[in-house]
């Protein structure tokens, strides 16, 4: 590396992986006809058009951003937010937005299922943490929930149905 180099860490495309695997599946989902789950897109409000390209120049995040995807499966509202962490011991709280737990929250008590789908990229592996698990460590103040927690009490998700996360058959009926 140069001399005065420093060498920065994105964030513009961390989880674009678990992302692409999940729009797989949700597309597979809705041609088997077993679920219709639609990505949320971010409320962007748009600032300045170049009125010659007509090419957005300037834009801003309007409001918070509630969960990333919403469907129905089976009759079953579900609500889930999809989070990857570099750190193959834990995966940090400060991941989850409080306005986005409170978010999966409600929907629970209304009677969806809510969750995190939580990838970890050292170990290639996709776990599914169910709201009530995430309470417990969120309620607590804790500042991450170990991996060895995600092996022996998180769902993991395998490949199936022709797609690499199978988040679904997972699923607890």
């Amino acid at each position: 590396m140069a001399r005065g180099y420093k060498k920065r860490n994105s964030h513009a495309n961390r989880g674009k992986d678990l992302e692409m695997y999940i729009l797989q599946a949700n597309e597979r989902y809705s041609l088997l006809e077993v679920a219709e789950i639609e990505q949320i897109p971010v409320p962007i409000g748009i600032d300045k058009v170049d009125s010659k390209t007509k090419k957005i120049t300037n834009a801003f995040f309007k409001d918070k951003s509630t969960v990333d995807f919403l469907g129905v499966s089976n009759g079953k509202f579900i609500a889930f937010d999809a989070k990857e962490t570099e750190d193959p011991n834990k995966f940090p709280l400060q991941n989850v937005h409080e306005h986005q737990y409170k978010k999966l929250k409600q929907y629970v008590i209304q009677g969806g299922l809510s969750f995190l789908l939580v990838h970890f990229k050292v170990h290639q592996e996709t776990y599914i943490l169910r709201l009530l698990d995430l309470s417990l460590w969120w309620e607590n103040d804790t500042s991450s929930i170990p991996y060895d927690f995600f092996k022996s009490k998180c769902i993991k998700c395998g490949p199936g149905r022709n797609v690499p996360i199978d988040y679904l058959a997972s699923l607890p009926t």
